[in-house]
């Protein structure tokens, strides 16, 4: 696929069609990296996708569900 690079702003920039979008299955983050004279692009990993599901409370020094209830500093403010 031949692609032009327009200009935007400072940089420069290419128009990826919907199609090879939808078919890697990107969304709106990307990761860029450059390798033997090429930019590769390709879809970014969420790091903190699903990390809630897997935490174990009986595993954690102090698990989330002992936690007092946390209160705002502005119950203490005089106005």
């Amino acid at each position: 696929m031949h692609l032009k690079l327009r200009k935007i702003g400072n940089s420069r920039g290419i128009i990826i069609p919907a199609s090879v979008l939808d078919t890697l299955g990107i969304g709106n983050d990307l990761e860029m990296s450059v390798s033997n004279d090429s930019i590769i692009l390709k879809a970014s990993n969420n790091i903190r996708e699903g990390w809630f599901e897997s935490y174990q409370p009986e595993d954690d020094a102090e698990p989330l569900a002992n936690l007092r209830e946390l209160t705002s500093e502005q119950e203490d403010w005089e106005w």
